[in-house]
């Protein structure tokens, strides 16, 4: 059972998915794939330096947050990126998630469709102030470039919406914690 795990940058996705895997679910986070696919030799690295052109790499490395301050501020760059990196992203995440109960934190789950390979879906949530300060210290990086990214996102109330599940952490993580076992508690029963 493929359970997909999403919310507002920074709003505690990880941390849940944690939470989830102490309890036997395994974990796949969208994110480390979007790097592996990155990675020199990788088809996504060649898809996006075609698309983008190289300025990006140095000595090897690819600068994620240069490039990712050069995508968020165009509108037709995050398409393009998009349109590269999801179909490989789902491809993997589908190959490393055949059996047992997976939790994948996947940031844009409902903008990209992603919702429709899952089974079922949690939206984890925190204030926005919250979630914001989080990220600052979390990646050091400026509340104006968490902004950038936010505006790619559907609005939190519309996700909750969407969602199957709701958790609220923006209280303590052992609030956080209760919620994630009475998910947890369903999830298994369905499957008994």
């Amino acid at each position: 059972m493929r359970i997909g795990v999403t919310g507002i940058f920074a709003s505690g996705k990880g941390t849940v998915c944690s939470m989830f895997e102490k309890l036997g679910a395994g974990v796949i986070d969208t994110d480390i794939i979007a790097r592996e696919i990155m990675e020199p030799g990788h088809e996504g690295r060649a898809a996006v330096i075609d698309e983008f052109g190289d300025s990006f790499i140095t000595e090897g490395s690819f600068d994620r947050r240069a490039f990712a301050d050069y995508v968020f501020k165009n509108d037709d760059r995050v398409a393009h990126l998009n349109k590269i990196t999801h179909p490989l992203i789902e491809k993997y995440t589908l190959e490393r998630s055949k059996s047992g109960i997976f939790m994948i934190n996947v940031p844009l789950l409902f903008e990209t469709g992603f919702d429709k390979i899952v089974d079922r879906t949690i939206v984890v949530f925190s204030e926005r102030s919250q979630a914001i300060e989080r990220g600052m210290l979390r990646d050091n990086i400026s509340e104006n470039e968490i902004e950038a990214r936010l505006k790619y996102q559907i609005p939190l109330n519309e996700k909750k919406q969407l969602a199957d599940y709701v958790i609220d952490n923006s209280g303590s993580l052992e609030n956080t914690q209760r919620q994630v076992v009475e998910i947890w508690n369903i999830l298994t029963k369905n499957r008994e």
